[in-house]
């Protein structure tokens, strides 16, 4: 529960302030009529606030030198000063001096304050959201340039740490994307079980799953504000994020045992009709094992969460896999065995298997 500090040497006013607050907004409230109390007290030590409401016209302390005093101590409270109108110009003259986030005319209109109380604090609510996420992506960022260093090494013998090198890729984009963890184990699954519906050897469904599970190392490049934004990308961040299959490539081409799953990775999203990208190859251009990757990936994002949507329905999954078919954007053949692998509930195993290892790693 919030917590806020309202400061006035009147007691009907930090009185009307208190009851006005909790009632309407159910925050716990403490009200203080003397300011140099407060400041001597070990109060501001024993308690954390997330908002002070102080008068500015008090006897022995004003407003500002109040304000001053407290953020002292708790430099992340957000401060809201009262101000009558005679003494309005000085208190906007020291707004700079303690960051007041709001300065209020007595007398405040009601539903004025509550708004502005409300804004307040879920603004300090967002900014300690972000300090927590910005510690956890420089975490992330430290672990990726220990795993890419680890992978330049094993590119001097790659035969003999093949396992190394594709856990190593795999953990490259996981880390960087928290909000498509355990998309390219899920890829993988089911880009398999649709080749083995084809009739794919050992030996190719061996390919698909390493495509799968690599398909978007290229992310790594990608900044962390575009890859994990919860909203719609501009121009310039779709863009970056589109360079993921050239990167992609690049980054798997020295491997000579990874030269079979080169075309997958850089093609992942063309489309039969050549409105793909990054080269807008259309038709036979695009192998079975791409075409076969591209609505694996295809199917994961709409029906799982992202960090703009929540996953679709299954219903409204195939639908959409359905549409992209008839308008010759993906292969017919292809998401007629998705569909029949949704039918026999045979699809849900990738997904329940990944449900089972992450619960496995949260138990440990």
């Amino acid at each position: 529960m919030s917590k806020i500090l309202v400061i006035d040497d009147e007691p009907m006013i930090t009185d009307t302030l208190s009851t006005l607050i909790e009632m309407v907004l159910d925050y716990e409230v403490v009200s203080i009529n003397d300011p140099e109390m407060l400041i001597e007290s070990e109060l501001l030590k024993e308690q954390t606030f997330d908002m002070v409401i102080s008068d500015f016209m008090m006897p022995k302390m004003d407003g500002i030198d109040t304000l001053k005093a407290i953020k002292s101590i708790q430099p992340n409270v957000v401060p809201i000063l009262l101000t009558g109108y005679s003494d309005k110009n000085n208190a906007i003259k020291s707004i700079n001096e303690v960051g007041l986030y709001y300065y209020l005319e007595k007398p405040w209109d009601n539903d004025q304050l509550v708004t502005i109380i409300k804004n307040g604090i879920e603004q300090k609510q967002l900014k300690e959201q972000v300090d927590k996420d910005f510690i956890i992506i420089k975490k992330r960022n430290e672990e990726i340039t220990r795993l890419y260093d680890l992978l330049q090494k094993d590119l001097n013998d790659e035969k003999d740490n093949m396992a190394n090198m594709i856990i190593s890729l795999a953990n490259l984009v996981e880390a960087k994307d928290t909000y498509t963890e355990g998309h390219t184990r899920r890829v993988s699954g089911l880009s398999k079980m649709i080749a083995e519906q084809i009739g794919f050897n050992d030996d190719e469904l061996k390919t698909i799953e390493l495509a799968g599970i690599v398909h978007d190392i290229g992310k790594v490049s990608t900044p962390d504000a575009i890859l994990n934004k919860p909203g719609r990308l501009d121009d310039y961040e779709f863009n970056k994020i589109k360079e993921h299959p050239e990167i992609g490539e690049r980054i798997l081409k020295p491997l000579t045992t990874m030269k079979s799953i080169l075309h997958p990775v850089r093609h992942h999203h063309e489309k039969l009709d050549g409105t793909g990208y990054p080269d807008g190859i259309k038709g036979d251009e695009i192998i079975t094992e791409t075409r076969i990757l591209a609505i694996a990936d295809i199917f994961d994002a709409l029906y799982t969460d992202r960090p703009y949507k929540s996953g679709f329905s299954i219903e409204k999954t195939m639908a959409i896999l359905h549409e992209e078919a008839d308008m010759n954007k993906l292969d017919k053949n292809i998401v007629n065995i998705v569909e029949e692998l949704v039918k026999s509930e045979k699809i849900f195993e990738v997904y329940a298997k990944e449900k089972a290892l992450k619960d496995q790693v949260n138990n440990m």
